[in-house]
C-alpha cells in the first residue's frame, strides 16, 4: 500500500505489508520515512501488524539504522526478521501483541494451502519460523541511539553514495551468527510475550534451526566446503529445502525432474543432478547412490562427483565401495579442502588412499 491509498484509505486492516521500490531508486525515498511508517500504523487495527523491506544490502549500514530508527519511533512494538540473507524484514504491531499458541503455530503448517507456500519458501517447521528472528525493539534502541531517523524532512539521510558491501556483510553477520542469535531469541521481551510456550525458545532443535540460517548465509556470501555444508544438512537436521539449495536445485526442478524421469525408461542426464537432490532431500541415501553410479556408468562423472559418492558410501556403511572408488580416481583428485574435509571424516578412505592423493 503506497502513500496515497494509505491516505486514502478510510477502513483499517489487521495486515499491512510493504514492499516498495529499493530505498534509493528515485521517488522511493518517502516510503522508507518516519512519517510513511506513522501513516501505515494509523491504518492498522488494534494488534495489527505491519510488515516492509530493508534490504540492507542496498544501503550503508547507518543509512540502515536511520531506517530502522524511523520504523521503531512510529512502531514502539517493533521487530526485525529475515532468512540467510540481506533482504531483512521489519515487523511493527499496533499495540502489544499477543502469545500465540502452538496449536495456532501448527495449523498453518497443517493447512495444505498454507503450509504449501511456507515449505516452498523454506520455512518447512514451526520452530524454524522463530530462527527468522534478527532483533527487537531493544536492540533497535541499542544500535540506533545516536542515530537520526529518515524523515520527510530529511531525505538525505539517505545519500546518493554507494554502499560498502563489506561493512553490510559484517553488520549482518552479527545477528546471524548462531550462538549470539539464540541468545538474542531466548532473551528478548518481545518472544517472551508472542512465543507458544511449548516452544521452548532454548531448545536445542530452536539452536540448529539458527546454525543452519548461519550456514546458507555464510555459503552464499563466503563461499563453502559445499560436502560439510551438505553434511550439516544431513545429519544434523530434518530439513528439505537446505539440501536441495546447496546441491543447486530447489522444489520446481526437481518436481519438473521426477515428471521427466517417470516418462522415459532411462532419465536423461541433465535431469539426474535434481533427481539426486531431491533423493537425499527425502534422506533416500540408497537411491542418490544409484543415481551417482547411474551417471559413472554413463560416462558423466566430475571430482565432484567422486567426492559426493564417496562421501554418501561412507554415510551408508559401504566404505569398501568408497575406497575403490577413490583409489580408482585417484590420479584426478587434487588436494583441497573437499578432499581434507572428505579424509577427516571418513577415516578408512584416508588411511589406505591419501597417500595416492597429490
Amino acid at each position: 500500500m503506497g502513500g496515497f491509498s494509505c491516505r486514502r484509505a478510510r477502513r483499517k486492516y489487521d495486515i499491512i505489508s510493504g514492499e516498495p521500490p529499493p530505498p534509493k531508486v528515485a521517488g522511493a525515498v518517502n516510503l522508507y520515512t518516519q512519517e510513511f511508517f506513522s501513516l501505515m500504523r494509523s491504518r492498522l487495527k488494534e494488534n495489527g501488524i505491519a510488515t516492509f523491506w530493508l534490504p540492507i544490502n542496498q544501503l550503508k549500514v547507518d543509512e540502515a539504522k536511520a531506517i530502522l530508527r524511523a520504523f521503531h519511533n512510529a512502531f514502539p512494538n517493533a521487530s526485525v526478521w529475515g532468512s540467510a540473507d540481506q533482504d531483512w524484514i521489519m515487523m511493527g504491531i499496533n499495540g502489544p501483541g499477543r502469545r500465540a499458541s502452538e496449536d495456532e503455530l501448527r495449523q498453518f503448517w497443517n493447512d495444505p494451502a498454507t503450509g504449501a507456500d511456507l515449505r516452498r519458501i523454506g520455512i518447512e517447521v514451526p520452530q524454524q519460523l522463530g530462527a527468522l528472528f534478527l532483533m527487537d525493539g531493544d536492540e533497535i534502541d541499542r544500535i540506533t541511539h545516536n542515530i537520526a531517523p529518515l524523515t520527510d524532512l530529511h531525505p538525505k539521510r539517505l545519500t546518493d553514495g554507494p554502499w560498502d558491501d563489506e561493512a553490510s556483510h559484517r553488520f549482518a553477520l552479527t545477528y546471524f551468527t548462531a550462538p549470539a542469535a539464540v541468545q538474542r531469541f531466548a532473551h528478548s521481551s518481545l518472544i517472551n510475550q508472542i512465543w507458544p510456550e511449548t516452544l521452548n525458545p532454548a531448545a536445542a532443535e530452536l539452536e540448529s534451526f539458527f546454525t543452519i540460517r548461519q550456514t546458507r548465509y555464510l555459503s552464499e556470501i563466503v563461499g563453502s566446503n559445499k560436502l560439510a555444508e551438505l553434511d550439516l544438512y544431513l545429519r544434523h537436521s530434518r530439513l528439505r529445502i537446505p539440501i536441495l539449495e546447496v546441491l543447486g536445485s530447489d522444489a520446481l526442478r526437481v518436481s519438473i525432474a521426477e515428471r521427466v524421469a517417470r516418462g522415459s525408461e532411462t532419465p536423461p542426464l541433465e535431469v539426474m543432478p535434481d533427481l539426486m537432490a531431491g533423493a537425499l532431500a527425502q534422506r533416500n541415501i540408497d537411491r542418490a547412490i544409484k543415481l551417482l553410479e547411474s551417471e559413472k556408468d554413463r560416462g558423466v562423472f566430475g571430482a565432484n562427483e567422486i567426492f559426493l559418492l564417496s562421501y554418501l558410501y561412507c554415510l551408508n556403511g559401504s566404505v569398501e565401495k568408497a575406497e575403490t572408488l577413490v583409489a580408482d580416481n585417484a590420479a584426478s583428485i587434487k588436494q583441497d579442502w573437499f578432499v581434507d574435509w572428505l579424509w577427516e571424516n571418513c577415516k578408512p578412505i584416508s588411511d589406505s588412499i591419501r597417500p595416492l592423493i597429490k
